[in-house]
C-alpha cells in the first residue's frame, strides 16, 4: 500500500489562495510537488516551479464535473484531493444582516463542493498509487458555536460524508482522512477567539499525519474533542459555544 505524497506528485488543492490553504500550498510545492491550486484569485498567485493556478469558483456547483474532467485531462498524475476551501458567516439567524446567499454560500462550498469533486475523481484516483482524499473538517463538527450554526453543520456534514466514503472504499488502498482543526490564525478567524494556532504549523501537522496514513488527525486542541464528548459534553458544548 503506496504512502501519499512520499513521491513527487500531484496534488488539487482547493481554497489555495489564503490561510492553511496557502500554507499547505507553499509546503507542497517546497517538497516538490506539482500543485493545481483552485481558488477564486488563483490567478494572484506568484509564479512557482510546480505551481498551475486554477480559477474556479466552487459555489457554481454544476460546473464541477466538467471542471474535474478538464483537471484529470490535463494532469493525469493526480493523486491526492485536499478539500481545503471553506467560508464561514459567523453570525446568528437572528442578526438583519445575515443573508439567504450566506447561508447558500456555506452549503456549496463547505459541503456539496467537496462531495461533488470526490465523486467526479474518485475512480481515478482509486487506482492511484499513493491516491488520498483529504477532508479538513473542524472541532465545531462536534460541538457547534452559537454564531456559526451552519457552518457548524456543514462541519458535521463534511465529517460524516468522510466517514461513509471511507467505508466505501476500503478495500482499494485510497485513503480517506479528516482533519479535524482547532481554531487556527487566518483571515477567516480574525478577531476571533483566542488560542490559536499558526496556520504554517496546522499544514505542517495536517501533511504529517496524511503521510502516516492516519484516517482521522486531530490537530491542537481538537485531540480532547473525544474525551469531552464521551465524558464531558456539557463542558465542550460550554467551551465552543462561543468560540
Amino acid at each position: 500500500m503506496s504512502t501519499p505524497l512520499s513521491r513527487p506528485t500531484t496534488v488539487l488543492l482547493t481554497g489555495a489562495t489564503s490561510g492553511i490553504g496557502a500554507a499547505l500550498l507553499n509546503r507542497l510545492l517546497d517538497q516538490g510537488h506539482t500543485v493545481l491550486a483552485l481558488s477564486r484569485r488563483a490567478a494572484h498567485l506568484p509564479a512557482r516551479a510546480g505551481l498551475h493556478p486554477v480559477t474556479a469558483d466552487l459555489t457554481d456547483l454544476a460546473a464541477i464535473p466538467a471542471l474535474a474532467a478538464d483537471l484529470l485531462a490535463a494532469h493525469p498524475g493526480l493523486s491526492v484531493l485536499i478539500n481545503n476551501a471553506a467560508v464561514q458567516h459567523a453570525r446568528p439567524l437572528t442578526d438583519p444582516a445575515s443573508r439567504p446567499e450566506h447561508l447558500l454560500e456555506e452549503v456549496a462550498l463547505n459541503l456539496a463542493a467537496p462531495a461533488l469533486l470526490v465523486q467526479a475523481l474518485l475512480p481515478h484516483l482509486m487506482h492511484q498509487p499513493g491516491g488520498a482524499v483529504v477532508n479538513l473538517s473542524s472541532g465545531l463538527a462536534t460541538f457547534p458555536k452559537e454564531a456559526g450554526g451552519l457552518y457548524s453543520a456543514t462541519k458535521a456534514g463534511l465529517s460524516s460524508f468522510t466517514r461513509s466514503l471511507r467505508w466505501q472504499v476500503e478495500r482499494s488502498g485510497l485513503l480517506v482522512t479528516e482533519v479535524v482543526l482547532p481554531l487556527v490564525d487566518t483571515p477567516m478567524t480574525a478577531g476571533r477567539g483566542r488560542g490559536k494556532i499558526p496556520a504554517n504549523l496546522a499544514a505542517a501537522l495536517i501533511l504529517q499525519g496524511v503521510a502516516a496514513r492516519r484516517n482521522t488527525i486531530r490537530i491542537g486542541a481538537a485531540r480532547a474533542l473525544p474525551i469531552l464528548a464521551a465524558l464531558a459534553p456539557w463542558l465542550g458544548r460550554r467551551i465552543l459555544r462561543g468560540s
